[in-house]
């Protein structure tokens, strides 16, 4: 099997301008001569790398070169790898700016993007008369989609899935017209288009599987039985990485199935195979990791499976890779006023989000609360109401410290949910009055008067219960931990919790010293939770405690094969020790499975890619400043520094970036971080700049660098090679001199406080 990444068949040096290559004195520096939906997507040249599926899509181009990357651009669509496909199109136009197809695939690249999608089968549109009738149909049908983005989606939808039925009935040998079909009816039923037989779907996957086992398409026969039935997704899943081992989505596709089959070991295994691919790809080619559809899901619930097979290291390894990795510069506006828009940092579906959510969840579940409090007061932990709530928050540390014994501080965070507690019931309370008077006013009767005041609480219920559930479950935590126990107080609470995992609340329940009640519990907690290692560990526990030992023996040997992977050390399995010991099983008690006899190709994971991401190293500089003195890279070895990569003294908004960051230079510097800006100008350029502030030296409080050749900024990836024009850029290279964070546009960065907010942080986590 060919694994990913081993050659770059080709070099960016050798590759021609996309159609012309921008003027010098384009007054839009860093845009696209070919118009807006050009700005964006990737800008840098795509290389043929192996392992993007077994395709052939045919286009009309005398460039073998060009075939090649549009079929490498068809696999890593079926792979659902948008960004990188529209990259490998760009390439095909890049080597022949006629062939049409090259701007359909951009197009199919942004099927969920009407405005750009739109713009390039305009593109396509307008070479089609150079294309067979064949390749028409595919362009006429995408255009007819995104003709009227206002129009019915539905019908759009409809209608497209007709063209390619067509495209499928008129050329029968053509499997991509089969496989796009199978595509698009997937994603239709995602937009209400409901799949009438899966029965009758499977057929056509089954038809282009059976003509080419390790098409791409295993990927949607996945997606086919993923909510309906997902034993009959096996084959797909055995075969959908190996498929295309250079996609770390097609790895991560059959982790759907095991996951629904709670074959978790197996789910594992595919989202760790996918995370390393990913990896060693943002790796190489000095990409920012949540600019990869599915990265971050897919580490999130790798870390959820680790937590289910009892494996602790290796959650919160992963967990805390994801809290270090660089923040995507995704902002929101928030209108304040009518003269002033602010913008604030949104974190939703990033990394780090999913990284502080899990890291917390895993220290809970395994009970590390002396570093849970840690990294909770002062570490990665702590809340913003966003990734990690107030309430979450109190909840968690407060627990924690009545567990290591700090009642007082514990007794704090019970305040504070006691606190909103009153005050939302307060609320409630009051609104339920108004209610009340209001309908007796208006001489309601005894029955629409409690309607009126049913109504007026209505809205505080949820809210109110969940603050009086974290309250009873901190008092329970608060009387198992007291000296001596309050056992009977914590029996009072305990059948009041809710949303609590049956494990857990089985576990609450033993050390409460209500051995039956915890068994009962500890049972269901393993029917609802099959397969999980700790519901299972609870149960071997209750049942031993409860004296029935022929039935402990047996619950334990099934955790032995379950706990396979399981860190013995963790709380709930160390727990056992006196246990195993009487049932006369080793030390090291767990037992090694073998693999299940349905599994795909599995290559070495480490000839995948490494388990975490690293930062790339920082490409060395030596560049004249405007004296004509050499500044190097080197020069700022064992020191962070901001470079900032700007387009010369004739981008305006590059002086708009430049005069963003003056006034926070002492800012950076106070926490340790120069800044140096390398500019497209030449020496002579760079004295210009200065005297057209009226100065005969430099305006700005950081060191300009000339780089006329471009050379660092292609280095650096600041560069578009399509339209060979330089782009802006911005990095943080830390003191061991590697990229901690970047961002390449073609517009400035434009949010130095966000900015030195992230270098903070992503410095503060390499210190540790």
């Amino acid at each position: 099997m060919n694994l990913p990444f081993r050659r770059l068949l080709l070099t960016f040096a050798a590759l021609p301008a996309l159609l012309i290559e921008a003027e010098d004195n384009d007054p839009t520096f860093g845009h696209s001569v070919h118009g807006e939906v050009f700005n964006e997507g990737p800008r840098q040249a795509a290389v043929l790398i192996s392992g993007t599926g077994n395709v052939h899509f045919e286009v009309t181009t005398n460039s073998e070169d060009a075939q090649a990357f549009f079929n490498q651009g068809i696999g890593q669509l079926h792979g659902f790898w948008d960004f990188e496909a529209e990259r490998s199109f760009r390439q095909v136009a890049s080597i022949d700016p006629d062939c049409a197809m090259a701007y359909w695939g951009m197009a199919m690249a942004n099927y969920k993007n009407n405005e750009r999608g739109l713009g390039f089968i305009e593109e396509a549109v307008n070479r089609k008369d150079m294309t067979s009738d064949r390749e028409q149909r595919w362009i006429d049908g995408l255009a007819a989609y995104f003709e009227n983005p206002k129009a019915d989606l539905k019908k759009r939808l409809r209608d497209y899935v007709r063209s390619l039925e067509d495209l499928a009935f008129d050329y029968p040998d053509d499997i991509e017209a089969q496989a796009f079909l199978l595509r698009q009816i997937y994603y239709n039923n995602g937009k209400g288009l409901a799949i009438p037989s899966h029965y009758a779907i499977n057929l056509l996957a089954d038809q282009i599987l059976t003509t080419s086992p390790d098409h791409p398409a295993n990927h949607y026969q996945i997606h086919l039985w993923d909510r309906e039935d997902a034993e009959r997704a096996l084959a797909a899943a055995a075969n959908c990485g190996p498929a295309a081992p250079g996609i770390a989505h097609m790895w991560h596709m059959p982790s759907h199935i095991y996951s629904k089959l709670k074959r978790y070991e197996d789910a594992a295994w595919h989202q760790e195979a996918s995370a390393r691919v990913d990896h060693e790809h943002m790796i190489r080619f000095q990409i920012v990791p949540d600019q990869i559809h599915n990265f971050a899901h897919n580490n999130e619930w790798y870390i959820r499976n680790m937590n289910t097979l009892g494996q602790l290291d290796r959650s919160v390894k992963l967990a805390t890779n994801m809290i270090s990795l660089p923040r995507v510069a995704k902002f929101k506006n928030d209108q304040k006023k009518e003269t002033e828009v602010t913008s604030t940092y949104e974190p939703r579906g990033s990394s780090w989000q999913f990284g502080r959510q899990r890291l917390r969840d895993t220290l809970v579940r395994f009970e590390q609360w002396d570093t849970l409090v840690e990294e909770s007061e002062g570490g990665v932990l702590t809340a913003d109401d966003v990734s990690i709530r107030q309430r979450d928050f109190d909840r968690y540390v407060g627990i924690a410290k009545f567990e290591i014994g700090d009642r007082q501080g514990a007794a704090k965070h019970l305040a504070a949910l006691n606190s909103v507690l009153a005050e939302k019931t307060n609320r409630r309370n009051d609104a339920v009055k108004k209610a009340a008077t209001k309908a007796t006013a208006a001489k309601k009767n005894e029955k629409e008067i409690k309607a009126a005041t049913d109504a007026a609480a209505k809205p505080f219920k949820s809210d109110i219960d969940t603050f009086q559930n974290f309250v009873n479950e901190l008092n329970v935590y608060k009387a198992l931990t007291a000296i001596p126990p309050q056992l009977d107080l914590a029996k009072e609470l305990l059948p009041k919790l809710k949303n609590l995992a049956k494990w857990r609340h089985a576990s609450l329940w033993h050390r409460a010293g209500d051995d039956k009640q915890a068994l009962k519990l500890a049972k269901e907690a393993v029917t609802a939770a099959e397969n999980e290692v700790l519901p299972l560990a609870m149960k071997v526990r209750a049942l031993h405690a409860s004296g029935n030992t022929e039935e402990a023996r047996t619950a334990f040997e099934d955790l032995r094969h379950l706990a396979s992977v399981a860190d013995i050390d963790i709380p709930a399995l160390a727990a056992l020790a006196p246990v195993a010991k009487s049932f006369g099983y080793p030390e090291d008690w767990r037992l090694t499975n073998p693999p299940a006899d349905d599994l795909g190709e599995r290559p070495d994971l480490d000839k995948l890619g490494p388990f975490q991401w690293s930062p790339p190293a920082a490409h060395p500089f030596s560049l004249p400043d405007a004296k004509d003195e050499t500044v190097s890279l080197a020069d700022y070895s064992g020191r962070p520094v901001l470079v900032i990569f700007f387009l010369g003294r004739g981008c305006t908004h590059c002086m708009e970036q430049l005069n963003a960051f003056a006034p926070m230079t002492e800012d950076y510097r106070k926490a340790g971080i120069e800044i140096v800006a390398i500019s497209t100008d030449s020496i002579d350029g760079l004295n210009q700049t200065f005297q057209d502030f009226d100065e005969q030296q430099n305006p700005f409080p950081f060191t300009l660098l000339s780089d006329q050749s471009l050379d660092r900024f292609k280095a650096y990836r600041a560069y578009d090679d399509f339209e060979a024009m330089a782009l802006h850029g911005t990095y943080l290279i830390d003191g061991e001199q590697q990229i901690r964070w970047q961002e390449i546009s073609f517009e400035p960065f434009m949010h130095p406080e966000w900015l030195l907010e992230e270098c903070e942080r992503l410095l503060a986590i390499g210190e540790s």
